[in-house]
């Protein structure tokens, strides 16, 4: 049985989230046909979405109903023009890359809000992925760049 806790764990903020709250820009890069760096601004153009769920932790713990609003993944891609080859995401945060294949991008949200306030930087801001039904490693905190490939090559962690 898992653990109930009340709110998210918070956990140190690194350097480089701190600089990117300051003039925050999300890189789209790779596979597309046009590379970005977005701004608040570009995103805020799109339409919202929200998921609600309980976010479980494969350490045993859970955070019961947190709602998470933000921006389709495939929206977000879309401003890029993805190439048709392009077929795997990585999400990357200073060193922290995961590897997502592109389909996943229908159902994942780029999330700037958390149970209806702006997402605090402890969090994940300015921007959280938020991938439902995958472990919470998927949740990848203070998003920064997202490259498109054409296959998967392993990234540093």
């Amino acid at each position: 049985m898992p653990v109930i806790h009340r709110h998210l764990p918070q956990h140190t903020v690194p350097d480089h989230a701190v600089q990117q709250q300051t003039d925050p820009r999300l890189q789209i890069c790779g596979a597309v046909r046009h590379q970005l760096l977005v701004t608040p601004n570009d995103l805020n153009a799109l339409p919202r979405s929200r998921y609600r769920a309980d976010f479980v932790c494969q350490q045993g713990w859970v955070v019961p109903q947190q709602e998470w609003s933000g921006f389709r993944l495939q929206d977000v891609l879309a401003l890029a023009e993805p190439l048709p080859e392009a077929r795997v995401i990585h999400i990357g945060a200073g060193d922290y890359v995961i590897s997502l294949p592109r389909a996943v991008a229908e159902s994942a949200l780029l999330c700037d809000t958390l149970n209806g306030q702006p997402l605090p930087l402890e969090h994940g801001a300015p921007w959280r992925l938020i991938v439902p039904s995958s472990a919470c490693t998927t949740s990848v905190k203070w998003v920064d760049r997202i490259v498109l490939l054409t296959e998967d090559v392993k990234q540093p962690r």
